[in-house]
C-alpha cells in the first residue's frame, strides 16, 4: 500500500533533519573543544645524523583552552647511534576519552667515506716501468674501515679509487700517474776525490760506479775525460760523466796531483808556528826570520779579518801557511768527521782567499797523538788521519817541543828545550807558537836560529815534498 505524504509534511520532516544535524554537530564540536583531549606536535617527522644529538620537538596538550602536558604518556626509544626508524608515542586521556600522536625519527647516516692514500697523489714512475702501489685507506664514520671494499680502476694515467658505505654514501680519490724520470743518476767515485802519486809513478784508476733510480747500474756507460802525465809535476783533472735512458746527466771530478817524492833530508831544522797569527808576536818572529835569511812554517787559525795582512806577508816572504784549525775548539772540530774537515775546509778557504794558494799541508789540533779527542769521539784520530791523506793532504806532528805552551817559564827553558833535541840524523820539526804575547819563544828565536847554523843545520820550510814527522796515534 503506497503511502503518499503531502508536500508540506514532507517540509517538516526535513526541517526536523535539519536541525538534528545542527544539533550534533554542536554536540560534537562541544565534546571535541571542551571534553575530548587534544596533542600539538611541533614537528612529527624529523631526520638526524647518526650520533648527533637528538632534539625532541615540543608537545603539549589541552582540553579546551586548559593545558594537561603533564599527563602525556610517552612510549618509546630513539638510538641515535644506530641507524634505523624509530616512533615516539604521545597519548594523554580525560576520563574516556584518549588522544594519540606519533613522532618519527629517522636516523640515517649521511656522511661520506674518507679514501686517503698512502704517498703522493701525483707520481712520477720510471717509464719502463709499472708503478707499484703505496696503499690507501677507507674509513667510515658509521661503517669503519671499508679499505677491503674499495675499487680501484685504471684510466690512461690514473688510478681511480672509489668506496660506498651501506647507506650508498661514497668518495673517490684519484692518483695521477706520471712516467717521466727527471732523477739523475748517482755516481760514486771508487777511492777518493784527491789522488797523490809521485813523478814518474803509474796512475791507477780506480773508475766509478754509478746507479740510476730507472736503469739500474749503468757504470759501463759512464765516459771519462782527463789523462796524467805522472813524469810531469802538477794538478791533473778526471771527469767522468754519465747520461741515463731519459737524458739525465751527472758527473763528478778527480783531482789527480803529481808530485816530487819527499827525500829524507838529515840535519834539516823546520821551525813551525801554531795558532797564530797575533799582533804582538807574530810581527817580530817575521823581522827575525827576515833578517836571518830562514824559512819557517806557520800552522794559522782564524783570528778574524783584522790580522789577514800578517798571513799574506807570511806568504809573501817565502814562509809556508799551512793549515790548523778554524775555531780550534776541541769540541767542534773531533764532534765528528764531517765537522774536522768542515773545519779544515774554513781554514783552507781562508788562507786561499788570502794568498791565492790552496794549501794541503796541516797539522791536528792537539796533534795526531792527542787523547782530548776520545771526549767527543772514541776512534776519531785512527780515522782521521787515513781520511786527510787519502784526500790530498800531508799532516804534521812534530819530534821537537818546545814547552812553549805553559810548560817553560823563561826564554832560556825554550832553548834549551830545541837544542837538547837537536838531532843531524833525521829531519828536525819544532813545534812552537805565534799566539799573542808569547815572548818566551820570541825572545828565544834568535840563539836557536844561531846555535842551529853554527852546528851545520839547514833551516828549511815545510813543503808538499818533506816526509812527513808524524805521532803514533792513541784515538
Amino acid at each position: 500500500m503506497r503511502v503518499i505524504i503531502s508536500k508540506r509534511k514532507r517540509k517538516k520532516i526535513l526541517a526536523i533533519s535539519l536541525i538534528s544535524i545542527l544539533l550534533a554537530s554542536i554536540l560534537t564540536f562541544t565534546v571535541c573543544l571542551f571534553i575530548w583531549p587534544r596533542i600539538v606536535l611541533d614537528n612529527d617527522n624529523i631526520t638526524i645524523s647518526v650520533f648527533d644529538t637528538f632534539k625532541e620537538p615540543s608537545y603539549k596538550a589541552y582540553i579546551g583552552s586548559f593545558d594537561i602536558t603533564n599527563n602525556i604518556k610517552k612510549e618509546g626509544n630513539i638510538d641515535i647511534n644506530k641507524v634505523g626508524d624509530y616512533k615516539i608515542e604521545y597519548e594523554v586521556g580525560y576520563y574516556f576519552f584518549k588522544t594519540k600522536k606519533c613522532l618519527d625519527v629517522h636516523v640515517v647516516d649521511d656522511e661520506n667515506p674518507v679514501i686517503e692514500l698512502k704517498g703522493e697523489s701525483d707520481v712520477l714512475v720510471c717509464p719502463n716501468k709499472e708503478y707499484q702501489e703505496e696503499g690507501y685507506q677507507a674509513i667510515d664514520n658509521y661503517d669503519g674501515d671499508l679499505t677491503n671494499k674499495v675499487l680501484i680502476s685504471n684510466e690512461e694515467d690514473k688510478i681511480i679509487y672509489s668506496v660506498k658505505d651501506k647507506s650508498g654514501n661514497s668518495d673517490t680519490k684519484i692518483r695521477n700517474i706520471h712516467y717521466e724520470d727527471k732523477e739523475a743518476p748517482i755516481i760514486k767515485l771508487n777511492g777518493t776525490d784527491n789522488v797523490v802519486i809521485y813523478k814518474g809513478e803509474k796512475y791507477k784508476e780506480a773508475g766509478v760506479s754509478v746507479l740510476d733510480n730507472c736503469d739500474g747500474d749503468i757504470s759501463s756507460n759512464v765516459i771519462k775525460e782527463g789523462e796524467v802525465n805522472s813524469d810531469k809535476i802538477g794538478n791533473y783533472f778526471i771527469t767522468y760523466k754519465v747520461a741515463d735512458s731519459s737524458g739525465n746527466e751527472s758527473k763528478v771530478i778527480r783531482t789527480v796531483r803529481v808530485v816530487n817524492k819527499p827525500i829524507s833530508g838529515k840535519g834539516i831544522i823546520y821551525l813551525t808556528f801554531d795558532d797564530g797569527p797575533s799582533s804582538s808576536i807574530t810581527p817580530k818572529i817575521l823581522d827575525i826570520l827576515k833578517e836571518e835569511k830562514v824559512s819557517a812554517t806557520f800552522f794559522v787559525i782564524n783570528h778574524g779579518s783584522n790580522l789577514d795582512y800578517l798571513i799574506k806577508r807570511e806568504d809573501a816572504e817565502g814562509h809556508t801557511v799551512a793549515l790548523h784549525s778554524y775555531t780550534h775548539d776541541y769540541a767542534t772540530v773531533y764532534k765528528s768527521v764531517d765537522s774536522y774537515f768542515n773545519d779544515l775546509a774554513n781554514i783552507q778557504n781562508k788562507v786561499y782567499k788570502i794568498t791565492g794558494k790552496k794549501s794541503f799541508i796541516m797539522r791536528f789540533p792537539g796533534g795526531s797523538s792527542n787523547t782530548i779527542s776520545r771526549r767527543y769521539q772514541a776512534g776519531i784520530m785512527s780515522k782521521l788521519t787515513i781520511e786527510v791523506q787519502n784526500k790530498g793532504y800531508h799532516y804534521f806532528d812534530w819530534n821537537i817541543g818546545s814547552g812553549d805552551a805553559g810548560d817553560v817559564k823563561s826564554s832560556k827553558e825554550v832553548y834549551n828545550n830545541v837544542i837538547n833535541g837537536l838531532s843531524k840524523n833525521r829531519e828536525n820539526v819544532i813545534l812552537m807558537h805565534d799566539f799573542e804575547n808569547n815572548y818566551y819563544t820570541l825572545n828565544a828565536l834568535t840563539d836557536i836560529i844561531h846555535y842551529g847554523k853554527e852546528n851545520g843545520y839547514v833551516f828549511k820550510n815545510i813543503t808538499m815534498d818533506t816526509t812527513m814527522v808524524t805521532h803514533r796515534v792513541s784515538n
